[in-house]
C-alpha cells in the first residue's frame, strides 16, 4: 500500500521534477550553443585564411616584376644563408656542451682511477687520461677548423650573390691567403689577404663601391685605407699615396691610391683584403686574379 504524501512532500516532489526538467533543457541548450559557437569560429578562421591567400595572390600579381628580379632573389638567398649560419651556430653550441660533459666525465674517471688503482698503476692511469685529454683537444681543434671553413664558404657564397667586385690592380699574386712560410722574420705566418706585386706608383682602383671608412698610415699596413659597404669591407695596404678621404663615397673602379712599400713590406705591392664583419675571406675565391 502506497504512502499518501502530505502537502509539503507534494510541493517538494514537484520542485524536484521541475528542477530536473529545467536542468536537462539548460544542458541541451548549452551544448547547442557551444556547437553553434564552434561552427561560427571555424567559419571565421576559414574566411580569414581565404582572405589571406587572396591577398598573397593579389600581391604576387601586382609585384610579379619585383618578385622575379635578381634583387629579390639575392635578398631571399641572404635570408637563407643567415638562417643556415644560425643553425650551424646552434649545432656548434650543442657540440660544445657535449664536449664539456665529456671533459667532466673524463675528469671524474681520472679521480676515481687514482683512488681505486694501486700506487704502481697510477702512472699508467695518468698517461691514459693525458692521452685521452690530448685526443679531445685535437678533436676540438679539428671541429673549430671545420667550422671556420664552413663559415668562409657561406661568406663567399653570400658575397658572390649580393655584391660585385673587380680587381683593384693588375699584377702578379706574390703571396696567397692563409698559412705561409717566409724567410723574412717580419712576415707573419698567417696571411689575411692577397699580395699583388707590381711597380711602385701603379694606380689602385676601388674593388667595390662604398664609403671610405678609414685612412691611416699607422701599423704594419703602412699607408692604407678601408672602403665599407654595409658589413663588407675591402682593405688596401702598403700604399705610397692615398687619393681619398674618410667619409668620402667612392664608386667601383675609382682611383683611390697608388702602389708603394710602406709599413711592414718586403717590396712594392698591394696587400688586399676582403672582410665580412671581423671575418677574413680569401679574395681569390671571390675575384679572378
Amino acid at each position: 500500500m502506497e504512502r499518501i504524501l502530505n502537502d509539503e512532500e507534494k510541493i517538494r516532489k514537484a520542485e524536484e521534477i521541475y528542477f530536473r526538467r529545467n536542468n536537462k533543457n539548460y544542458s541541451t541548450l548549452n551544448k547547442k550553443q557551444e556547437k553553434k559557437t564552434k561552427i561560427i569560429k571555424d567559419k571565421i578562421v576559414l574566411n580569414l585564411l581565404i582572405m589571406f591567400n587572396l591577398a598573397i595572390i593579389v600581391f604576387c600579381v601586382q609585384n610579379k616584376e619585383f618578385i622575379f628580379t635578381k634583387e629579390f632573389i639575392d635578398k631571399l638567398n641572404n635570408y637563407n644563408s643567415t638562417a643556415t649560419e644560425k643553425i650551424i651556430s646552434i649545432f656548434n653550441n650543442f657540440i660544445n656542451v657535449e664536449e664539456k660533459i665529456e671533459s667532466n666525465i673524463s675528469e671524474e674517471l681520472k679521480n676515481e682511477t687514482k683512488e681505486e688503482l694501486p700506487k704502481e698503476d697510477n702512472q699508467k692511469s695518468e698517461n691514459i687520461v693525458e692521452n685521452s685529454n690530448q685526443l679531445n683537444e685535437d678533436i676540438n681543434k679539428e671541429n673549430i677548423s671545420i667550422s671556420s671553413i664552413n663559415e668562409m664558404e657561406l661568406d663567399i657564397r653570400n658575397l658572390k650573390a649580393a655584391y660585385k667586385f673587380i680587381k683593384p690592380i693588375e699584377g702578379i699574386v706574390s703571396s696567397g691567403f692563409g698559412a705561409r712560410e717566409s724567410e723574412y722574420q717580419n712576415v707573419r705566418g698567417y696571411h689575411t689577404g692577397l699580395d699583388i706585386a707590381t711597380e711602385k706608383g701603379t694606380d689602385i682602383i676601388a674593388s667595390m663601391q662604398g664609403i671610405v671608412d678609414l685612412v691611416s698610415s699607422e701599423g704594419d699596413y703602412g699607408k692604407h685605407l678601408k672602403i665599407r659597404c654595409n658589413n663588407v669591407t675591402t682593405l688596401y695596404a702598403h700604399c705610397s699615396e692615398i687619393f681619398v678621404k674618410e667619409g668620402q663615397i667612392v664608386a667601383e673602379g675609382q682611383k683611390i691610391a697608388s702602389v708603394g712599400s710602406t709599413g711592414n713590406s718586403t717590396g712594392p705591392h698591394l696587400h688586399f683584403e676582403i672582410r665580412i664583419d671581423n671575418r677574413f675571406v680569401d679574395p681569390a675565391r671571390v675575384i679572378s686574379f
